[in-house]
């Protein structure tokens, strides 16, 4: 495997953090410029096979235009060489990676290094193979079509003109007895069709012109290609720009009416306790208020809540040990009491297995799901709590018999603000943030959160599955994610 494919390690100590910082361009040329090589890699390990085959198989032989017979080692020399360069070009990414020192312009130094490599390299093989009587320059198209694809239209076209150049040095230097030519024989017969201008010119000018045709349309489609991902990548950048100024908003927002909002339940509590001497219309209308107030407040916690986790960047929960067995119990057993108030089972089963993260921001997960249990299920309903270890998972199920989701309604289960038609039936205020919150906690911990219909019992019964899976080594995490 080459270098270019593995996670970096910057210096800050987070894997991957200084990439993060590169665009998705630039991030895609990297992952391209590890392809390439490893395209590279196969393409040597072919051409060994066939100067092999040829030699040894087909009895091919090669001759000097002195008449000095030569063997393959030359050939072969020259595709190790090509395995060389190629192994220090891959150790090289792997240093700068590893450093953090990666950026757009050395991505195109690299490549620029590489490709004038590859286009000799084949030059050379060509010489020592039959010189321009060997077809195989045509491999120099293969050099081209990665130059189109990972440089600029200017830098492409620098690369074609090198390679033309390359070409005719070789053919018109053997033609005109500057360089010595090699004789590939086969079968005894030999053809001085190296010595003959009109062949030279032939070949030289059609591989020119194909080594710039292909060029041309390479690096068309190549930066229509680039233009959208521009284009892709300005877009980006503007929704995120707009999430986070929304994330902003809400935090500022929220932190702006708290205070207000909890002095006007203050004073609305402070009447309350003196309501005796008021008549009972008024009464219930300062009751009415404060449960509004009550629902606007918590209304104004969660798009605080909410608004934190959407702008975590970095390592955003700890790395504690956490007894998500004792959590899920105290909770389960915090609820049981309102449970039991509405004629509903509440059970539990927690396995002494420890979860690694945020002890407060699990214990958030679990509250959620279990108070959404609670508030869903109707009278004789049953609610199953279970912890359990799968694997090097932890697993965290919320079942329960309450009033299900519909299919429609599932798309949007874990958007902000999203509340299912069910679910406004039944408890007409809610913010529909309980969910995203919960989803977004479980990603910051690098679990995943999944819902399930629960099958339907002959009696009509249904009801709504949760499952979270949590790794248990903190290496399972993605940072900020």
């Amino acid at each position: 495997m080459d270098a270019t494919s593995e996670q970096a390690a910057p210096p800050d100590g987070r894997p991957g953090s200084q990439e993060a910082a590169l665009t998705l361009t630039e991030r895609e040329l990297i992952y391209e410029l590890g392809w390439f090589t490893r395209i590279r890699w196969a393409v040597g390990a072919l051409a060994l096979v066939l100067l092999l085959l040829s030699y040894y198989v087909l009895d091919v032989r090669f001759r000097r235009s002195d008449g000095a017979l030569m063997t393959v080692a030359p050939a072969v020399y020259v595709v190790l060489v090509v395995f060389l360069y190629n192994a220090a070009f891959t150790f090289l990414v792997h240093v700068l990676r590893a450093r953090g020192r990666i950026t757009r312009r050395l991505i195109v130094e690299l490549a620029l290094g590489q490709l004038a490599c590859d286009m000799i390299a084949v030059i050379a093989l060509a010489h020592f193979t039959g010189g321009v009587e060997n077809f195989f320059l045509v491999l120099t198209l293969l050099p081209l079509v990665i130059a189109t694809h990972l440089l600029g239209q200017s830098l492409a076209y620098a690369t074609a003109a090198g390679a033309a150049l390359l070409i005719n040095a070789l053919a018109w230097g053997e033609q005109q007895g500057l360089l010595r030519h090699t004789h590939a024989i086969w079968l005894g017969e030999q053809v001085n069709l190296y010595r003959n201008p009109m062949y030279v010119l032939e070949v030289t000018g059609a591989l020119t012109i194909t080594i710039f045709a292909t060029v041309f349309v390479a690096s068309s489609i190549s930066k229509r290609l680039r233009r959208r991902e521009s284009e892709l990548e300005g877009t980006y950048r503007a929704l995120r720009q707009a999430d986070e100024s929304k994330s902003f908003f809400m935090r500022k927002a929220g932190h702006e009416m708290r205070a207000p909002l909890a002095a006007i339940y203050s004073i609305l509590d402070a009447v309350a306790a003196t309501s005796k001497d008021l008549d009972v219309r008024h009464q219930d209308l300062i009751a009415r208020t404060m449960k509004r107030l009550r629902a606007l407040m918590r209304l104004v916690d969660d798009l605080r809540r909410f608004s934190k986790l959407q702008i975590e960047q970095g390592p955003a929960v700890g790395e504690e040990p956490v007894a998500m067995d004792r959590i899920v119990r105290e909770t389960a057993d915090l609820f049981r009491a309102q449970a039991e108030a509405k004629e509903v089972a509440l059970t539990c089963h927690a396995e002494p297995v420890q979860a690694t993260g945020d002890e407060e921001l699990l214990r958030e997960v679990v509250t959620n799901l279990i108070a959404n249990a609670v508030q869903y299920t109707p009278p004789g309903g049953r609610i199953n709590v279970r912890w359990t270890l799968q694997g090097r998972m932890g697993v965290l199920g919320v079942a329960d018999t309450g009033i299900g989701i519909s299919e429609p309604a599932r798309e949007g289960l874990f958007q902000e603000f999203y509340r299912a038609p069910e679910a406004r039936k039944v408890l007409p205020n809610g913010t529909g943030l309980g969910l995203s919150i919960t989803r977004r906690i479980v990603q910051m911990h690098g679990g995943q959160i999944n819902f399930a219909p629960r099958p339907k019992r002959p009696n009509g019964e249904g009801g709504a599955i949760f499952t979270v899976l949590l790794p248990l080594e903190p290496g399972g995490r993605t940072p900020g994610t």
